[in-house]
């Protein structure tokens, strides 16, 4: 029994750290699918660049925040709860990748976004430790369509 109980703290201290460890790669890989799902809607987005030099369009700005909204809550319109704690729109970016706007590639779409990982334990994900926040990012890029 003494045993028991000079092994159940450490024992406990695992299974939550594993639990952590669980959630923080769950949110990481949702991140990177809602990230890529923003970026391929701007690749699609018929009209949003001009195909002879890769520049944006006058719909740049709609499709953009119609993408992050996308992102950050799964639907255009931005009126759900977000896909993850402390996601919001503002934490997403959509640029033009420049070195490969004008070569053979086409013109290539940037999207990354960044949000900080709430952790059950608090600010920290090992709070003795006092690591500070853990961001997850995400980035991706697609090449336009505008199909």
């Amino acid at each position: 029994m003494v045993e028991f109980a000079l092994i159940l703290p450490v024992l406990i201290v695992l299974v939550f750290g594993i639990t952590e460890l669980g959630r923080a790669i769950y949110q990481q890989n949702s991140l990177s699918k809602s990230v890529a799902s923003g970026v391929r809607f701007l690749a699609r987005y018929n009209g949003l660049l001009d195909l002879d030099d890769c520049s944006q369009t006058a719909a740049w700005g709609t499709a953009t925040g119609y993408a992050a909204n996308l992102v950050a809550t799964g639907k255009e319109s931005g009126a759900a709860d977000a896909l993850l704690p402390g996601l919001v729109a503002a934490d997403v970016t959509f640029s033009l990748d420049p070195a490969n706007s004008n070569d053979d590639i086409g013109c290539v779409i940037q999207g990354q976004a960044t949000v900080a990982f709430v952790s059950i334990f608090g600010d920290s994900v090992v709070p003795l430790l006092n690591l500070g926040p853990l961001n997850l990012t995400a980035t991706s890029e697609e090449r336009y369509h505008g199909e």
